[in-house]
């Protein structure tokens, strides 16, 4: 027998044979691998006591090199022992299916928001719903690049998220399902492949923001903007042109903006705190005048609803969850497609044309620091309340400016309370 130090190019590179080739390990003494014209194991190949022992530990196509190894050493550890590891094992472990420990997944990870797993349950049950049923180890890496390929042409950032996503599953069920050595029972990622052979897609991050030209034109149809049961003046009524007001103003995320409730938000000293953030940073934003008269004017006509946005559907009791069809509206009135997202980058966007300290625009946007020398030196300024509201007043007054009005003729416009 041939003795080598085993290394993942080395068994890559071992052909398939018509005999059983055996290569001992020159690092664990008893540990090889086997070839034969149809696969390769890894195996114990020992003389214990007298005994020859030679028992199959895994396929190398299952396996990796490390898990091997170690499960080796614990096999000849309790062969050293008069121990018989080999007795009964592996017959009460089974290889989950994908639904299966994509189920496990979710219930052993209790720090998932709701709107992560809604956007996993998008993406596995529900591009990759064929696959539920399959166990884990029969997913091979010519499914993952024909699915990645095929959803691809659909949406390659989607294509992205959905693998990127299964890897994570996959990973954390590969160090929770084992068998009684403690080793993993499911196969490397097979995701791998993607990463190997550059398939990931190249996804161009959105840039669209209302530049100086668009903004003023923007902002008036955003103003005049009124829901078909303005008149009404009920909870919900406007909630399109507030809440993108709100995004363009404070430069919150939309997750952030459709959950507010009314015990985040401190009428008297015009502030407004959100919990459940993308970062999980709570975010302290003390507002501007224009977003301080709005709430005021909202609460005024509010009823028992804890939202700030509720739905105005008459069977839903809880809180606005989507305006895309009122943004496009929007939109279309003036000429150039904005979401949300949109008008968190033109938020952050008008901060650098104010000059604005990049310490006050890091804080209003609730964006971390980095591991850069300078970004480390941020974290050590500490940004007063106030000199982050007189950085809203700034935006707000850019913002209404651009559109032909002062703070206060837009409050007079929209939010005065008669």
């Amino acid at each position: 027998m041939a003795r080598v130090k085993l290394t993942k190019r080395f068994i890559d590179s071992l052909e398939y044979s018509e005999k059983a080739d055996i290569y001992q390990d020159e690092l664990v003494n008893g540990f090889a691998v086997r070839t034969n014209k149809t696969n390769k194991s890894y195996m114990i190949s020992k003389r214990i006591n007298g005994k020859m022992i030679r028992k199959s530990i895994g396929d190398c196509s299952v396996m990796t090199l490390q898990d091997a190894r170690e499960q080796a050493m614990s096999i000849i550890s309790d062969l050293m022992q008069g121990k018989d590891p080999f007795n009964d094992d592996m017959k009460d472990v089974v290889v989950p299916t994908l639904g299966e420990a994509y189920e496990y997944y979710i219930s052993h990870k209790p720090g998932l928001k709701q709107s992560t797993i809604a956007t996993y349950n998008r993406q596995i049950p529900g591009k990759l719903a064929e696959w539920l049923d399959r166990p884990m180890n029969e997913i091979m890496q010519s499914n993952v690049t024909e699915k990645h390929l095929e959803l691809t042409k659909l949406s390659p950032s989607q294509a992205n998220a959905t693998f990127r996503a299964l890897n994570a599953v996959w990973n954390f069920s590969r160090l929770s399902f084992l068998d009684k050595s403690e080793s993993p029972i499911i196969k490397p990622s097979p995701i791998e492949i993607l990463t190997a052979k550059k398939l990931w897609n190249t996804v161009k991050p959105r840039t669209t923001y209302l530049s100086e030209d668009t903004m003023g034109n923007y902002v008036r149809v955003l103003l005049d903007f009124r829901s078909e049961d303005f008149h009404t003046m009920q909870p919900h009524s406007n909630n399109a042109r507030d809440i993108m007001l709100l995004f363009l103003c404070t430069g919150i995320r939309a997750s952030e903006g459709y959950t507010l409730r009314w015990d985040y938000i401190d009428l008297k000293h015009g502030t407004m705190t959100i919990h459940e953030t993308k970062n999980g940073d709570t975010l302290h934003v003390p507002l501007g005048k224009v977003m301080c008269a709005m709430l005021a004017h909202r609460h005024h006509y509010r009823q028992d609803e804890p939202w700030l946005f509720p739905s105005r559907l008459k069977e839903c009791d809880g809180n606005l969850t989507d305006i895309s069809k009122q943004y496009k509206n929007i939109g279309d009135a003036a000429g150039i497609h904005i979401t949300p997202h949109d008008l968190r980058r033109t938020f952050s966007t008008i901060g650098d044309i104010l000059n604005l300290n990049m310490s006050v625009i890091k804080r209003l946007m609730n964006h971390r620091a980095s591991k850069s020398s300078d970004d480390v030196t941020l974290q050590y300024i500490q940004v007063s309340q106030k000199r982050l509201r007189a950085a809203m007043n700034e935006i707000e007054t850019f913002v209404f400016n651009e559109a032909g009005f002062t703070q206060d003729e837009v409050i007079e416009k929209l939010y005065k309370i008669h």
